[in-house]
């Protein structure tokens, strides 16, 4: 009896999702041997964490690209976050031993100040140097560019719809991922140049959901 309680109730769940929702949560659970999928809703702003069994067991709050029109990432450059299903394909963390890879590379990466003339800057405050630390405690990369993502490149790019610079077309850019931040007024809003920002308190508790190959959906809505 129990047994078909726990499906009903996952069942009437699963129904709640949207389809594009479910038919990414399906697919991704068929096609990856893992626990958890994460299903990050760009206009809500929220990272969710979703189970085999369907049922959401973990919300976040996020910040995203900042081009106001939201829509997917197409070119570097663009300040947009892309919209697909990825997978999880590093993961680094400041709590690592001081020798690993996975220490020193973040470390590094957190020590690069971003200067306010060069487009970087506290959210709503452009007088202020975002600085160093912009990553956080944790950064979990994503496979971002994807099969789809170099089709909707080059199809923008027959139509002229990728920019020139320096005399040459923009690339499709690299670097997506999930981490930390320096700045929490912006978590909330329009914010990174791409990433998905978080709470650093919130990015230390994602790690529990997270291994290599982790799914990664990225919906508009």
């Amino acid at each position: 009896m129990r047994k078909i309680c726990y499906i009903i109730f996952s069942a009437l769940i699963f129904i709640s999702c949207s389809d594009v929702k479910k038919e990414s949560l399906q697919k991704v659970f068929s096609s990856h041997k893992v626990v958890y999928a994460l299903v990050i809703i760009k206009k809500e702003f929220k990272l969710e964490v979703y189970d085999s069994g369907y049922r959401k067991i973990n919300s976040y709050s996020i910040g995203i690209a900042h081009n106001p029109d939201m829509k997917p990432k197409l070119y570097e450059g663009d300040n947009r976050t892309p919209e697909g299903i990825y997978e999880i394909n590093e993961i680094l963390s400041m709590d690592s031993a001081k020798e690993s890879e996975s220490y020193r590379k973040l470390m590094n990466m957190n020590r690069v100040y971003f200067k306010k003339s060069k487009g970087y800057h506290k959210f709503g405050d452009p007088e202020s140097d975002l600085g160093d630390n912009a990553y956080g405690p944790r950064y979990y990369g994503i496979n971002y560019p994807v099969d789809k993502d170099f089709d909707n490149y080059r199809k923008a790019y027959d139509k002229g719809g990728i920019p020139s610079i320096n005399g040459k077309p923009a690339e499709i850019g690299y670097g997506i991922a999930i981490h930390g931040n320096n700045d929490e007024e912006s978590i909330g809003h329009l914010c990174s140049s791409g990433c998905i920002r978080m709470y650093n308190r919130d990015v230390i508790d994602l790690e529990k959901y997270v291994v290599l190959s982790t799914p990664v959906i990225i919906l508009h809505e």
